[in-house]
């Protein structure tokens, strides 16, 4: 097994070489060369910030044009993307997820452009475009938009806090709902902690996903999902169709993101799916007891190079999210985790995510709670439970980390402390449970001696998101946690004055679980689990979730309000004005798309409820 998946990756090396399918040759040398992207924002400096942009060729003579005359240049330099793919399932060109252009693992070429520009000025926006020139020798150009180096202390800024897109329906529609708002160019930067399409190295969610749903045209106000509404006034049916396009805001803004759960692909395998890629990831530590046994075999000369591909490949990954986007990389994590001061905000990113599963308990469950019947004795087809993919627990690398961030000078001093990570300690949501602990394996066995069954439990107590995190949280002032993980709109406050918000009721939502209201899908009705460890209503650490200060747009079947947003029919975002230290929060009813996003909840990260 272990010699067949080091053959396996080979043959990916191979493939990544070959051209990608084209559907027709004849209208590929017709069709005109476009941009991939727009240009978009990426960690910008005192005097300076990253611009970024894609195509589908190499191209050359990639320049940024930029200034308050448009008389200066920066040249990019040109990088292909190594796991960009499609496959039968991917929805592009003219192929709606059946197979009929790309029927298997097809590596696809994607390019990236980067120019540093600087010589800017804190607090000013000047102009910019870029300019690539194709293989047949055309030249692109993009529309002109606007930059700006790192915000000075004491700029005001409007901050998108968002996540969770993951190639949702109404995402669209949302964040042309935040450009109504905030205006064009009137977002500053975007916080966002995790989910940003679905399989991650499925190019066409990132780029051009044929149902208008892509990550980057959302983001860049070049969307085109159709939404049909249907909705009843005054006894009159009203039908209503209505493309969104999305928002054009990192055009304009820095986008600074957290790695989640759709980030991480699993164990690299050319022969199996994209989708079946990214649901079979293992521990490191796993591939690495693998490794071990097999290193003069596929490493005979111990190549650390080769030893830590070799590990990658067959446990998990976020290569694409690396190579898509420039962020803070001195961390021990690298891009994994970072911090950054922007303007009055220091923002601390943390890797806080582990692989999903199903919760079934069925016997074909490769689950969180258990393995495959079929699988008791092959553990190299084990999941091993929702596992975590970097350790935060005290004594970690990325704990350790996390303190001397909190002890800096520069995080003390800051105005806004500000904590990004996808899965929280808190929440409404069905993703807190189980809740953030490392799991822990049972294996049952019968009167003969045979593997009756492999389980997972997570001790409510080991939850090393609260039991580690939130104690230095509380000690070190942080003022925000902004999480994901759960597409639904929530918000808590400790007894410290914590503020804990999820915002990524964007696209569709997964439900929020109260007592009395509703309870979570995923507890373990199995008397073989230790009931105590798993809370089916309520956050799961006994926080009292918070009503919105203005209205609350979701009741219950008897008109209750609720302190919550889960909803397929309302669409939710979120403001920070670091000027006052408000985040605000606006919904938007898809089924009226005539109406305007509505302000249901302000709240001061500074004060207290």
């Amino acid at each position: 097994m272990f010699v067949k998946r080091f053959l396996l990756v080979l043959v990916a090396v191979a493939l990544l070489t070959l051209p990608v399918l084209a559907q027709d040759d004849a209208d590929e040398a017709v069709a005109p060369p476009t941009l991939l992207t727009d240009p978009f924002l990426q960690l910008p400096t005192e005097d300076g910030v990253h611009v970024v942009w894609f195509t589908e060729w190499e191209g050359s003579d990639h320049v940024v044009t930029y200034g308050p005359d448009l008389d200066m240049t920066a040249d990019a330099s040109s990088m292909q993307l190594s796991r960009t793919a499609e496959d039968a399932q991917s929805w592009v060109g003219e192929q709606n997820g059946d197979g009929s252009i790309y029927n298997g693992y097809t590596p696809r070429e994607i390019w990236r452009h980067e120019a540093y520009v600087e010589g800017l000025e804190q607090g000013v926006r000047v102009p910019y475009f870029v300019t690539s020139i194709a293989p047949d020798g055309t030249e692109l150009v993009s529309d002109t938009y606007t930059l700006q180096p790192l915000p000075a202390p004491g700029q005001g800024l409007s901050i998108l806090l968002t996540s969770d897109h993951q190639l949702k329906a109404m995402t669209p529609a949302n964040l042309e709902m935040v450009e109504r708002v905030a205006g064009e160019g009137g977002i500053d930067a975007v916080f966002y902690p995790g989910d940003l399409q679905n399989i991650p190295d499925r190019a066409s969610e990132w780029f051009d996903d044929n149902r208008g749903w892509a990550f980057f045209p959302g983001l860049q106000g070049n969307g085109g999902y159709v939404f049909e509404a249907t909705r009843e006034e005054d006894g009159i049916t009203f039908n209503t169709t209505r493309t969104y396009v999305g928002g054009e805001i990192i055009q304009h803004a820095p986008l600074f993101p957290s790695v989640g759960n759709h980030e991480t692909m699993g164990r690299f395998n050319p022969g199996n799916s994209l989708g079946a890629q990214y649901n079979d990831p293992q521990p490191r530590a796993v591939a690495e007891a693998r490794y071990e046994e097999i290193a003069d075999l596929v490493n005979p000369t111990g190549d650390p190079a080769i030893r830590e591909q070799w590990i990658l490949d067959n446990s998990h990954n976020f290569i694409t999210y690396q190579e898509l986007f420039t962020l803070p990389d001195d961390s021990p994590g690298g891009e994994g985790y970072w911090a950054l001061e922007y303007g009055d905000v220091y923002i601390i990113s943390l890797y806080s995510t582990r692989i999903w599963r199903t919760p079934a308990l069925g016997d074909n469950a490769r689950g969180k709670y258990r393995e495959r019947l079929a699988d008791l004795n092959t553990p190299d087809n084990w999941g091993y439970g929702d596992f975590i993919f970097e350790d935060l627990q005290e004594g970690s690398v990325q704990y350790e980390w996390l303190v001397e961030q909190l002890n800096s000078d520069a995080f003390q001093n800051a105005r806004y402390k500000v904590v990004l990570m996808h899965q929280g300690p808190h929440g409404l949501g069905d993703n807190v449970n189980p809740t953030f602990a490392h799991p822990v394996q049972v294996i049952d066995y019968d009167e003969e001696g045979r593997i009756e069954a492999v389980r997972y439990e997570y001790p409510i107590e080991d939850d090393i998101l609260f039991r580690d995190l939130v104690p230095l949280f509380n000690e070190y002032g942080v003022n925000l946690v902004h999480n994901g993980h759960s597409h639904v709109w929530w918000r808590l406050q400790n007894e410290a004055g914590v503020n804990f918000l999820e915002t990524s009721n964007v696209g569709i939502n997964y439900g929020c679980y109260l007592p009395g209201y509703r309870d979570r899908g995923n507890v373990p009705n199995d008397p073989r689990y230790n009931a105590d460890n798993y809370v089916a209503a309520g956050d799961p650490h006994g926080l009292e979730p918070i009503f919105p200060s203005i209205f609350s747009p979701m009741q219950d079947a008897d008109g209750n309000d609720l302190p919550c947003i889960a909803s397929n029919e309302m669409t939710v975002f979120s403001l920070f004005d670091t000027e006052t230290g408000i985040i605000s929060s606006y919904v938007f009813d898809m089924t009226d798309p005539q109406s305007e996003p509505v302000l249901f909840d302000q709240f001061n990260i500074l004060g207290s409820e």
